[in-house]
């Protein structure tokens, strides 16, 4: 079985859209925070205001992700992402022109870029460039031809070469992983895929729906996605260091994404259905063999047995290949509901299951409450020890709080540092002895770089006819009240 991603035509069962998805993206997307939204200081407001145009470097050959269009505008997923960041900041924002990666890197070192609208930080870049939180990820894929199976142990076979991108981050990590990589670095995805096509490397390993839209846009029938790794690129909006005002405002644009519309880009831009295709090659081939050794194995009985031995070896590694390819199916259905960095549920996934438990108590008449926690002055972490730790403080509180509740109770990340707990079947005294349980967890607990931190939470019970969104600004109000009266303290609503 191959996992096939193919741009979709009419009448001819291929299995990819990239389309223009305007309407989904007016009906999902929320209204854009302002600059007082989203908690810029006075020193960021002004410095943007001063500023008025910002200087957007934009990777020209990228779609669907980055790129520009004919009349060298903005295009592509990032394009959409920055015009929300254009409304949260009040700022306009132009794209200079940009032959190449080269060239881009080349600008913005000399400080013609103000930002850098996709990038994977990097050490090396650090030295320019300062880095919000992710804003995009991207698995990596290996696209090879239809007639080669791939597993991820192909990576290391003798000889077994794999095109990339030159310069690609990429190659740090996949020669890090595995040693014994062969990596022939090409200009861009579309000689890779030439390469591939032509059989002169055995795959291609670029991010998963760039080379989908990369196999549409050459129409290379042969070519399909069989396969994934378990590495990424990691995609952050880069400013350049010597204007640190700029890198703060947009880190905070960033951390305020609505997810909801995040999800609608990325389904405007990538919608991918993935289908399972049996590739029957190799069993008419084994038939063939068995057919013809079985005339023979009147005179020749020895050569039958052999034959039974291979068509056994055989099913056996189409078996293995089967149970890697359900796994991997398994894994991207566990992603789409997983928030990437703590590994506890996403903010879709707990919209899903608070409408399921409004519809529960409907049903069952039993109440159920809701907790929303957040932790306090969390950005001192992040300024005094950088995003790194604060990223492992996220990952501790994650799971000193999931380890905390009832397997009944629901866990997920909310947005930023915030945190909502579902509680189904407790009333709201049962949820202000939990809340205060979790504080006191907290507030003993030792993070890393052995800080003491503390949590402020608002707990509300859910009423008969309260839809989600009123129960959600309930609990939102219980929980700012909390942070109003001096932080480290439980609220109820």
């Amino acid at each position: 079985m191959y996992i096939n991603i193919r741009p979709r035509k009419a009448a001819k069962g291929l299995f990819i859209t990239l389309f223009a998805g305007v309407f989904l993206l007016a009906m999902n997307a929320t209204a854009a925070q302002t600059t007082d939204d989203i908690g810029l200081t006075q020193a960021e407001r002004d410095y943007l205001k001063t500023k008025k145009v910002l200087r957007v470097c934009v990777d020209p050959d990228r779609l669907p992700f980055d790129g520009v269009d004919g009349d060298r505008q903005h295009a592509g997923l990032s394009k959409d992402y920055f015009d929300i960041f254009s409304r949260m900041l009040a700022v306009e924002m132009v794209v200079p022109e940009v032959q190449d990666w080269n060239d881009l890197i080349s600008k913005a070192k000399s400080r013609e870029c103000d930002v850098v609208s996709q990038i994977n930080a990097s050490e090396k870049r650090k030295s320019f460039l300062d880095f919000t939180t992710p804003y995009f990820y991207l698995p990596l894929a290996v696209v090879t031809r239809y007639d080669r199976i791939f597993v991820e142990e192909s990576l290391e076979g003798a000889g077994t070469q794999f095109a990339v991108i030159k310069g690609d981050i990429a190659i740090d990590k996949l020669r890090q992983r595995y040693p014994s990589v062969v990596l022939v670095e090409v200009k861009n995805n579309i000689q890779a895929m030439e390469l591939v096509y032509e059989g002169e490397v055995f795959g291609y390993i670029g991010a998963q729906g760039a080379v989908a839209f990369a196999i549409q846009s050459l129409n290379l029938n042969k070519l399909a996605v069989t396969g994934s790794l378990p590495l990424r690129y990691e995609l952050s909006v880069a400013t350049r260091n010597d204007e640190p005002l700029l890198g703060s405002a947009f880190e905070k644009a960033v951390l305020h994404l609505d997810p909801k519309e995040g999800q609608s880009i990325r389904d405007k831009w990538i919608a991918i259905t993935i289908e399972k295709v049996t590739d029957y090659t190799l069993l008419w081939l084994t038939l063939l063999i068995l057919g013809t050794v079985l005339v023979v194995s009147l005179y020749w009985n020895r050569y039958l047995a052999k034959a039974n031995r291979k068509i056994l070896d055989t099913l056996k590694d189409l078996n293995d290949v089967k149970a890697q390819l359900e796994e991997q199916n398994k894994m991207f259905k566990r992603q789409s509901i997983t928030d990437a960095l703590t590994g506890i549920y996403n903010r879709l996934k707990l919209d899903e299951d608070l409408s399921y438990a409004i519809k529960r108590s409907k049903r069952t008449k039993n109440d159920f409450s809701i907790i929303l926690l957040d932790i306090d002055n969390f950005k001192l972490v992040n300024d005094r020890f950088g995003h790194l730790v604060g990223d492992e403080v996220l990952k501790a509180f994650s799971s000193l709080i999931a380890s905390a509740i009832r397997e009944t109770d629901i866990v997920g990340r909310w947005g930023g540092e915030e945190f909502l707990i579902i509680c189904p079947d407790t009333d709201l005294q049962g949820g202000k002895k939990l809340a205060e349980q979790l504080r006191k967890r907290v507030e003993e607990y030792e993070f890393p770089e052995k800080q003491q931190l503390n949590a402020s939470l608002g707990v509300v019970v859910h009423e008969d006819t309260e839809k989600a969104d009123a129960v959600i600004a309930r609990v939102d109000k219980a929980l700012y009240r909390a942070k109003e009266q001096g932080r480290n303290r439980v609220e109820a609503g």
